[in-house]
C-alpha cells in the first residue's frame, strides 16, 4: 500500500493574499516614514539661483550691447519689458533684481535675498544676490545658504 505523505507549508494563495496585505501596508505607510518636503524645497531654491544666474547673464549682455558698463550706482538703466533696471557696472542693482526673475508666491524676495516662504530656517533655506562690484569684470555674488535647512 502506498502511504501518503503529509505536506506542510503555505499553499500559492495564502502567500499571495500576504504579498497583497504587505504591498497596502507599504503604500500606505511609506509616505510617513519618507518626508521629501524638504528636498523639494531645496530643488526650488536651486531653481531659482538658476534663475537668478541666467536673469543676471542676460541684463549685463542687454547692458553691455547697449554701452551702459561704465557707470557705478545707480545711474544707468536697461528697460527689459516695461521694467526699468538699474545697473552697477552693467549689472542689475540688488533692488532691481527682482524685477527680472518671476517666482511663485511661495518664494519671497526681501532686498535680494529669495527664500522659501515654508521653510523651517528662512535664513538658511535662501538665495542671496549681492550687487556690490567695482567693475565690469566681476560678476556680482548669487550665493546659496544651507539646503539640509529646508
Amino acid at each position: 500500500m502506498k502511504t501518503l505523505q503529509k505536506q506542510a507549508g503555505f499553499t500559492l494563495i495564502e502567500l499571495v493574499v500576504v504579498i497583497v496585505i504587505l504591498g497596502i501596508l507599504a503604500a500606505t505607510a511609506a509616505p510617513k516614514f519618507i518626508d521629501l518636503t524638504s528636498d523639494a524645497k531645496a530643488s526650488v531654491i536651486e531653481g531659482v539661483q538658476g534663475a537668478l544666474n541666467s536673469a543676471v547673464d542676460l541684463a549685463h549682455a542687454k547692458a553691455l550691447v547697449e554701452g551702459k558698463t561704465a557707470v557705478a550706482g545707480s545711474t544707468q538703466a536697461i528697460s527689459v519689458g516695461s521694467e526699468s533696471i538699474l545697473l552697477n557696472y552693467g549689472w542689475p542693482t540688488t533692488a532691481d533684481i527682482s524685477k527680472l526673475v518671476d517666482v511663485d508666491s511661495a518664494i519671497s524676495n526681501s532686498g535680494g535675498n529669495f527664500f522659501y516662504v515654508d521653510s523651517t530656517s528662512a535664513a538658511d533655506c535662501d538665495v542671496t544676490y549681492t550687487n556690490s562690484v567695482t567693475n565690469t569684470e566681476t560678476r556680482p555674488s548669487i550665493t546659496i545658504g544651507d539646503l539640509t535647512k529646508c
